[in-house]
């Protein structure tokens, strides 16, 4: 099927296809091999550090110079960077790119892509165990977690999960907690690594988004799709003990090196908020750019790199201060950041300047079309296409709203080929398509694919 369902559309912004959610998984069984002939993992001596920032408009990882706060080098990978994890000892990336099949591993001594590991459709979410030496791996589009021994580059384990997203490793490196964001049937999934099963199941309202175990490791912090909390789950028993409030949309969270706070991203109101563990109270909000994403804490845990997608930028918080001191030009949809460990950061900084008017932030709200008779509109609420389903007659228009803080897209794809692609519409905007194809078409946010819904295009 050719994408021509729509000649035209009304209204053009930011954005591309994503990613095709497979809506029907293929999974396979046992053992399968990855790539090959790794070197031995060693350590580099990071005497000035370096972050690698998941560059997703550029299908890039820039090389952040975290003395001078400067790009020096952009290493393109598979379409899509998600994660973005660099190894205890700082001498390897990993990076899962959704929008292909495949993971990359980068040489942090020539900042060059090395290898690469065949793991399936869509990979998204990774953990790394403490040691280095297991990668856990979601594969959302086979509904599969895959373990990797990174030694080698195989994987050796694999798991049945729907639809899996975030992932994150207890401290010992054998649980292991996944997101399964299948409409409806949201879940945590428990996986026991040293027996290969799945030990629990923990059901859930809505599609988990990041996932965090605690320093002590006692609990498993989560946030949830449109949602204003954290979520504190017992893992000994499995159930949810606590709901902090940090405002809407929270997304990542990290913990400072002293085990005394949290930060998260809070993506709907551009700030990050710093928690007390102790008394999960939010003691302070900082300010950073639009649309923040993913933060990343020096090694002495003096400042934290948030990631900001809506302007292209990084903000470099003062943690001490907790305040914004440098804004970092980095390239386009910065998404995931991880640092070396080591001292010499922001040692050259010039003084913070403003970003420039890039990302979501350069790019003008537009309001929906004029409706006619028979145009049929869809507003994008609560992480949800509102209506579900929806008939329009050929030759009429649908427009999407995005009613919610974060951006979102609508798009539909076949095995066949790509039908429509609304590329991303930012928060208050709206885009027109004018359907000209008759027939039954299932679509989805290439930025949240659990968002399912169905537009039927009468004759």
């Amino acid at each position: 099927m050719q994408a021509h369902a729509i000649p035209h559309r009304d209204t053009a912004l930011r954005g591309r296809g994503i990613r095709a959610l497979a809506l029907a998984a293929v999974l396979l069984s046992g053992a399968v091999g990855g790539a090959v002939s790794a070197p031995p993992q060693t350590a580099v001596a990071a005497a000035t550090p370096k972050a690698y920032v998941g560059l997703y408009g550029d299908d890039a990882i820039g090389v952040l110079d975290v003395a001078t706060g400067r790009i020096v080098r952009t290493i393109k990978v598979a379409a899509g960077p998600e994660a973005v994890i660099v190894a205890p000892g700082g001498g390897r990336v990993y990076v899962s790119s959704e929008d292909a099949t495949s993971l990359s591993v980068i040489d942090t001594a020539s900042d060059a892509v090395t290898d690469t590991i065949d793991v399936g459709k869509f990979p998204e979410g990774m953990a790394l165990s403490r040691d280095g030496e297991t990668l856990v791996v979601g594969v959302f589009g086979t509904n599969q977690v895959d373990v990797i021994d990174t030694s080698t580059l195989r994987i050796t384990k694999r798991y049945t999960v729907g639809m899996a997203h975030g992932v994150t490793l207890a401290p010992d490196g054998k649980t292991a907690y996944v997101g399964s964001q299948v409409p409806g049937h949201n879940a945590i999934v428990v996986l026991d690594l040293a027996t290969g099963r799945a030990a629990a199941r923990v059901q859930l309202a809505q599609a988990p988004r990041g996932l965090f175990v605690s320093p002590d490791a006692k609990s498993l912090y989560f946030t949830l799709a449109n949602s204003a909390e954290v979520n504190v789950l017992d893992r000994a028993t499995n159930t949810v003990t606590a709901h902090i409030t940090v405002g809407p949309i929270p997304h990542q969270m990290a913990f400072t090196p002293d085990h005394k706070n949290a930060l998260v991203v809070v993506q709907g109101a551009g700030q990050l908020a710093v928690v007390d563990l102790a008394s999960h109270e939010v003691t302070a909000t900082i300010r950073v750019g639009n649309f923040p994403h993913w933060v990343g804490i020096t090694s002495d845990g003096t400042l934290a790199y948030v990631t900001n997608e809506g302007d292209d930028t990084v903000s470099v918080v003062d943690l001490a201060a907790r305040k914004v001191v440098a804004t970092l030009p980095v390239g386009s949809g910065p998404r995931k950041i991880s640092l070396q460990q080591g001292t010499g950061a922001m040692t050259r900084y010039e003084a913070s300047s403003a970003a420039a008017a890039t990302g979501f932030a350069g790019q003008p709200v537009q309001p929906a079309a004029p409706a006619r008779a028979g145009d049929v509109q869809i507003h994008m609420r609560a992480f949800a296409f509102g209506p579900a389903s929806a008939t329009v007659a050929a030759g009429h228009r649908v427009t999407w709203i995005d009613d919610d803080p974060v951006p979102h897209t609508a798009t539909a794809q076949t095995t066949h080929g790509k039908l429509w692609d609304t590329g991303q519409v930012v928060p208050g905007a709206a885009i027109t398509v004018t359907m000209t194809k008759p027939g039954t078409f299932q679509y989805q946010c290439d930025d949240h694919p659990f968002m399912l819904a169905k537009l039927v295009v009468t004759p």
